[in-house]
């Protein structure tokens, strides 16, 4: 009688559920087939109906009645099911009647739960999380609930009450409604992926999360296959609580079922195709960078992890995770420098991985990683201790990410870009800082002119990033010592990356043009900065010039790559008439010219053999005789151990120039000229043809940078003041007048059938003046 006077909707509900006190109850087939029919077609009771089915859980939560709970879950997932399009209408409802049940600690109902949250999840859209601040606010409620549940740590049971939270976090993953465009995508991600970390995450080096992610895409391949394959059930039927795993797999223990779901969740937020998958792959990315940070222990699990992230990832959005590395790097406090090192090792992964990052921009993450450089150079020079040496490992590991940048060719003038990028800021070293290395005072606080700046404490959108990306290019000019060596060595390692990968992209070498303005560097006071410089310089020629002959055609030639050349000799020139040359500056010399001639041909024999010639003129009329036309204007008194070496270096160059242009007459005229020489103990045996790998690890270098191991020292010792060391190979005591000058070369090229034009031969030893040079810019 009593429901006789109840409105109809309530009717039909009561009539749903089953007499009796049992635990485990199902709704009434037909009863509920009609509620579904009657809602279905007059869609105003939806709200009505949600409303009392919400009351109705209330109530039976409270008396206990654990079977008339699980009727009620079950016609609210009926319902979204007959009703997804107007689940906006009664979504509020069902979030409170979920609540209430996870509420009631009841481990069987919690778990009861997931097929009517999934359900939710499937179809709810996101629509009320863009305008409804009241339901924002109870679904981020539900959410952390759901997560919550995991904590209730009292039976045998615990890893079954993470599960209840790992199926609702893989739920809320796979909804459209974590990837709404208002903000919210980050609160529950930042709710749900804690969580999900904390299940995948473990101490041990031998875990290995690429083999959980075989076995998970397995077990979800043959979950899809069984859906498809089952037929279409009738809306009275309730569908059982399933894992998810197999049960004859062989990963059936509860502790890898739980590892599983944990990955599944995982993907399914990276696995984004729909329009707001850019922000929430960022989201995901941050929070999972975060984790680490916090538990940068297993290095190795990181790094596994930023694969899987990538390779889940649709291939056009892979770079969104780069760009979020980079936006937790600019953010993280300049001081902290065990996180910086942290990201910058999953940076360094994931672009030495084998993952393609379509669409990334490669010179905007060198801009951000340079300035990395120098953020952590400035604080260096402030006088900042690094106690624990983070630092100098942090700086180590920045240099040789940015050379990781070349695993990947995207477009074919990308290495070119990058080393142009990094040679066009450098600028010598200031007199000041000069002025500070001689008296101890180096780590004083650095110009505002050197623009080194530190980054904002915080980048809260990519908004801010492309701001700090910007600030970074505005960085055109480096003269601080240990930046210019730490470029220089980089500069170097790209090039080694780039020619030690395979590319589907087929690249441009980098042109000779890149090297401009940067030959100043040969004749730098600073010893480090010096040896950088020609060590990147010879890995360029060895391993960029070459390969290609006709890029270096006489005819063909740039302006702009022969105005290098000519700086590049007129250095050359001004570095063999310095007073304070020892050994190893002239091996220098001698290694540059004959790898000019080896690596270029006539290309850079026409601006060396010029020099070379003007050179000899310059020892022996200039310094021997007195004159003053021709070379420096000034008188120079070089050493006389200076003079034997620099007729050594004039010889074998000669010689070099012959063998390359296929003269043989005159080849034969210089080495005879040299066994002379050698023969009356007036040659310096460290010059030779070709020419010995330079010592670039000895002790005017304390920082040589390899692959593996980048030690960026301050090489700061003043190597001009050191005694020479006892022993130096070069013998006798003075110079001896040549026989083979100008008119030698002159005479042989004129009588020696060369397939060159004339005017190319007479070029080849016209007089080479350094004011012309000097007044052309050139």
């Amino acid at each position: 009688m009593r429901n006789k006077f109840r409105p109809k909707h309530q009717r039909l509900i009561l009539q749903c559920y089953p007499g009796g006190r049992s635990q485990e109850k199902h709704p009434n087939s037909s009863e509920l087939s009609y509620l579904l029919y009657y809602v279905s077609t007059r869609r105003t009771k939806l709200q009505k109906v949600g409303r009392f089915l919400e009351r109705k859980a209330r109530s039976e939560v409270w008396r206990g009645r654990a079977g008339n709970v699980q009727v009620t879950l079950d016609i609210s997932k009926a319902l979204i099911d007959r009703c997804p399009s107007d689940l906006n209408e009664y979504a509020d409802f069902i979030i409170s009647i979920l609540a209430t049940v996870l509420n009631s600690n009841d481990l069987t109902l919690c778990q009861y739960t997931e097929a009517t949250f999934r359900a939710f999840c499937e179809h709810h859209d996101g629509g009320l999380l863009a305008d409804d601040q009241e339901f924002v606010r109870k679904f981020v409620e539900l959410l952390k609930l759901y997560m919550k549940v995991s904590e209730r740590v009292k039976t045998s049971n615990d890893l079954a009450w993470v599960l209840v939270s790992l199926k609702a976090a893989k739920s809320i993953a796979a909804s459209e409604a974590i990837s709404t465009s208002n903000g919210q995508s980050r609160v529950q991600i930042d709710i749900i992926a804690p969580i999900i970390l904390q299940q995948l995450y473990s101490d041990r080096e031998d875990d290995d999360l690429l083999m959980l992610d075989a076995l998970a895409t397995t077990l979800e391949s043959s979950s899809n296959e069984v859906t498809t394959r089952t037929p279409r059930t009738s809306t009275g039927t309730i569908r059982p609580v399933t894992t998810g795993i197999d049960d004859d797999s062989e990963s059936d223990s509860p502790q890898r079922e739980a590892s599983v779901l944990a990955l599944q969740a995982l993907r399914k937020l990276f696995d984004a195709v729909h329009d707001n998958g850019v922000s929430q792959i960022r989201y995901a990315s941050i929070a999972v960078v975060h984790f680490i940070i916090d538990h940068p222990k297993n290095e190795t699990w990181a790094t596994n992890m930023i694969d899987l992230m990538a390779r889940w990832t649709p291939v056009q959005l892979r770079f969104v995770i780069m760009r979020s590395l980079l936006e937790v790097m600019a953010g993280l406090h300049i001081t902290d420098t065990s996180k910086h090192l942290v990201v910058t090792r999953l940076i360094s992964s994931l672009l030495s991985s084998s993952v393609n990052l379509v669409g990334l921009s490669v010179l905007d993450v060198l801009h951000v990683l340079f300035s990395q450089i120098l953020n952590h150079l400035h604080q260096q020079s402030k006088g900042i201790k690094d106690e624990d040496g983070t630092r100098k490992i942090l700086l180590d590991k920045l240099a040789l990410t940015i050379a990781d940048l070349a695993t990947h060719t995207y477009y074919s003038d990308q290495i070119s870009d990058m080393v142009t990028e990094i040679l066009v800021r450098l600028r010598p070293i200031t007199h000041e800082e000069h002025y500070e290395n001689a008296n101890g005072n180096g780590a004083g606080a650095l110009p505002s002119r050197r623009e080194i700046y530190e980054p904002p404490s915080t980048v809260g959108s990519y908004a801010n990033l492309d701001k700090y990306i910007r600030k970074g290019e505005s960085q055109k000019n480096i003269s601080h010592k240990p930046a210019l060596f730490i470029g220089l060595k980089v500069v170097k390692e790209i090039l080694t990356v780039a020619n030690n990968v395979e590319s589907g992209v087929t690249r441009n070498i980098v042109p000779l043009q890149a090297w401009n303005q940067t030959e100043w560097a040969l004749t730098e006071k600073d010893a480090g900065v010096h040896i950088a410089y020609v060590d990147a310089l010879l890995a360029y020629f060895d391993l960029e010039i070459g390969k290609d002959p006709e890029v270096f055609d006489v005819k063909k030639r740039s302006s702009s790559s022969s105005g290098f050349l000519a700086r590049l000799h007129l250095a050359l020139y001004d570095y063999c008439l310095e007073l304070s040359n020892k050994a190893e500056d002239f091996a220098t010399i001698n290694v540059l010219l004959l790898t000019v001639v080896d690596r270029l041909g006539l290309y850079g024999i026409l601006r060396g053999l010029p020099m070379i010639l003007q050179l000899q003129d310059t020892i022996h009329d200039v310094i021997r005789d007195g004159n003053t036309t021709g070379g420096r204007p000034e008188r120079l008194k070089l050493p006389a151990r200076n003079l034997i070496s620099l007729d050594s270096i004039i010889l074998t160059y000669i010689s070099a120039v012959a063998k390359k242009l296929c003269i043989a007459e005159l080849e034969s005229v210089v080495e005879a000229e040299i066994s002379k020489r050698k023969a009356s103990g007036d040659w310096d045996e460290s010059i030779t043809s070709p020419p010995k790998p330079l010592p670039l690890a000895s002790k005017r270098a304390k920082a040589p940078l390899t692959k593996g191991n980048l030690h960026l020292a301050d090489s700061s010792d003043n190597s001009e003041d050191e005694e020479e060391p006892a022993g130096t190979a070069v013998n006798g005591t003075k110079g001896v007048d040549t026989h083979v000058d100008r008119a030698v070369v002159r005479e042989y090229l004129q009588s020696t059938p060369l397939k060159m034009p004339d005017e190319i031969k007479v070029q080849l030893t016209a007089e080479w003046q350094r004011d012309v040079i000097l007044r052309q810019g050139m």
